[in-house]
């Protein structure tokens, strides 16, 4: 899978790193056992 950073990311904290980076982003949320923004449901958003 090839890493891509995309344009419109909803994420609010714009000074992680890996703000724009999905496949990064990701797999960080997942090892630490959570959702990024862009993940989760409106309601938890």
């Amino acid at each position: 899978m090839a890493c891509k950073n995309v344009k419109e990311c909803p994420c609010p904290k714009t000074e992680c790193e890996r703000h724009t980076v999905c496949c990064e982003c990701v797999v960080n949320h997942k090892k630490n056992g959570n959702l990024p923004f862009c993940l989760r449901p409106e309601e938890q958003a």
